[in-house]
Formats: structure tokens, C-alpha cells, sequence
């Protein structure tokens, strides 16, 4: 009899406890619909698995947060939540919830410095991110440069055109210390194989030049030519007459086509008034510009010309580059 009672008990607790794993299972595979289409939560590092199931309770996507609290002791996972931000979309299973959690599979997000770009268009793109953090906004260029630690009071060029991936709570401010160390590593890089000779004393004046390479060719085969004029323009102390840096010095009055005036305006930046490369880079450098500038082509050409169609006609006489604007700017 006693083994027979032993037996029906032994039952009875198997049958329990399949009962409850069932049940657990059930409360964990199931997918889970709530109200809203889905929900980004941001759990905040250093808070605890009572706080998250709280929360997570109140936004309608778990309920019995007792349950949800053992299911993550069970998983392995309640002491070692990852803080950030989550996505949780309709329909999602606990299961699958728990392994977001466990993995620190948080939101990434992208924004995209793109190469041309000046300092003022890239801290507009990130001041109208709605998804980093502003510690930057309403600083001056200086401060900006001030805040990032960087070398130079002007900021411009200093930071990588590239797409870079983000997690909350990153802010503009780390996007530019990153954007800013990708830039050093690639000029030095670059510096340390430069074909340049003496011409470039420092990194700084190579990326000068390499941001006008960059503003006067989007056309990577006509970069190292483009660098080359510039080069030997420098080598033979003529001024270098570079169209961007007109547009660079005019700012908000550049009205999309330069003038006769325009090509007078009183600024260091202005290339057909003083010699040398301009005091700071006049534009975001791509990593192709930076190895063009120093690795100029060995031609002779000492002049160029638009075509209108993203090429140039290169020239190694004034005679002939006279003839390529006539043709190519003037039609005739």
C-alpha cells in the first residue's frame, strides 16, 4: 500500500511539474500582442530585473512580472541585464524578448558624415538627429574643438566622412571623437607613405590640400592629377587659384555661380589673391583625397578646367589652358 501511495504521489508531482512547465512554456513561447505596433524601451544601466519588469508591465508587454523575474533567474539573465536601448516589436515572444536582453541586442542606429561636406553641414545633419544626445549644440566651431580636445581651434576637416553605427545613450559629441581618431589614423597612415617630398611639412598642410582635391573632384581617377597641379603649383610659388576656396571664403553670400567681384573677396582663404594653401582644410576629406594629395601624379600640368560633365581638361601651358576655358566655359 505504501508503495502504491509513493507511486500516486510520484505521479502527481510529475504531472505538476509538467503541468507548470507546460504553463511556463506557454508563458514564454507565446507571442505577445499588445496595442501599439511595437515599443523601444531603454533600460538604464544599473537599474535592476524589478525595474524592468515593472516597467515593461506598465507598457503593456509582459504581464505577471513575478513570473517574468523567475523566468530570467532561470535564463541565467537577472543579474547581468545590459543596460540600453530595445526593441520590442508586436508579437514578439518572451523567449525571444529574455534573448534580447541576455545578448544586449539593442537598437543601432547610422548617420553618415559624407566627404565634401564642411564642419557646418555635418553639425547641422547631427544637431537634427532626433535619436543622439546634444551636448554640442549652440557651441561655437572653437568650443567644439575645445570639447573634442582636438589640436586645431578650427575644426574643419579634422573629422572621417563615413556611416557610424550608434547605440543610445551616444551623443554628436562621440560621434565626432570617433569621426576625429578614424581621421588621424588614416593621415598618419597616409603621411607615413607620402611620395610628397618636403613641399607638405606637416600632416595638417597635406590635409589643406587634400580638402581641395576633395572640393574639386568627386572623379577618383582625376584626384592624384588634381593633386599633381597643386603640387607643382606650390613647388613653383604660383598661386593656386582654386574655385572652392572662393565659394569656402564667400560662405552664405556664395549664390551658386562665382563673379568677377566674387574672385576679389579680401579672405585668407582666397587662392587667386595669396599664395600658399589656405589657413585650414576647406572641407570633410575622404580617405581617397588624403592618399591622392600625397601621392600626386608626375606630370606637367599646372592647369585645369571644368568640362560640365564631372571631368576636367587638364593643361601645362597658360596658351592652352586658354583655349580649354574658351571651349569649355565660354562655348566657343
Amino acid at each position: 500500500m505504501r508503495r502504491l501511495a509513493h507511486s500516486k504521489i510520484a505521479i502527481i508531482v510529475i504531472i505538476f511539474f509538467l503541468l507548470v512547465s507546460l504553463l511556463m512554456a506557454y508563458y514564454l513561447f507565446r507571442p505577445r500582442y499588445y496595442s501599439h505596433a511595437a515599443e523601444n524601451y531603454i533600460f538604464s544601466p544599473g537599474a535592476n530585473s524589478r525595474h524592468l519588469a515593472d516597467d515593461l508591465e506598465r507598457l503593456d508587454i509582459i504581464t505577471y512580472p513575478r513570473l517574468f523575474r523567475l523566468a530570467l533567474r532561470l535564463e541565467g539573465v537577472g543579474t547581468s541585464l545590459k543596460g540600453g536601448e530595445y526593441y520590442f516589436p508586436s508579437g514578439i515572444s518572451l523567449q525571444k524578448l529574455i534573448n534580447k536582453l541576455r545578448d544586449g541586442d539593442v537598437v543601432r542606429y547610422e548617420v553618415t558624415i559624407v566627404d565634401g561636406w564642411t564642419f557646418k553641414q555635418a553639425m547641422t545633419v547631427l544637431e537634427n538627429n532626433p535619436y543622439l544626445q546634444h551636448r554640442l549644440k549652440g557651441m561655437t566651431a572653437a568650443q567644439v574643438a575645445s570639447a573634442l580636445h582636438l589640436k586645431h581651434e578650427n575644426p574643419e576637416g579634422l573629422f572621417l566622412p563615413e556611416t557610424y553605427q550608434y547605440t543610445w545613450p551616444d551623443s554628436d559629441q562621440d560621434i565626432l571623437q570617433r569621426a576625429a581618431k578614424a581621421l588621424q589614423l588614416v593621415l598618419h597612415s597616409e603621411w607615413q607613405n607620402r611620395t610628397t617630398g618636403l613641399i607638405y611639412k606637416t600632416p595638417y598642410q597635406a590635409l589643406i590640400a587634400a580638402s581641395l582635391v576633395q572640393r574639386e573632384s568627386g572623379n577618383d581617377p582625376e584626384r592624384p592629377i588634381i593633386s599633381g597641379v597643386i603640387y607643382r603649383r606650390l613647388m613653383m610659388r604660383m598661386r593656386l587659384q582654386i574655385d572652392p576656396t572662393v565659394i569656402y571664403a564667400l560662405g552664405d553670400h556664395y549664390q551658386g555661380k562665382l563673379t568677377r567681384k566674387d574672385m576679389r573677396v579680401k579672405s585668407p582663404y582666397n587662392t587667386y589673391l595669396h599664395y600658399g594653401l589656405p589657413p585650414t582644410p576647406i572641407a570633410l576629406v575622404s580617405a581617397d583625397a588624403i592618399y591622392a594629395a600625397l601621392h600626386p601624379n608626375e606630370g606637367d600640368q599646372l592647369y585645369f578646367v571644368a568640362k560640365g560633365d564631372g571631368t576636367h581638361h587638364f593643361s601645362s601651358s597658360l596658351k592652352a589652358h586658354d583655349r580649354a576655358v574658351l571651349k569649355y566655359l565660354l562655348g566657343k
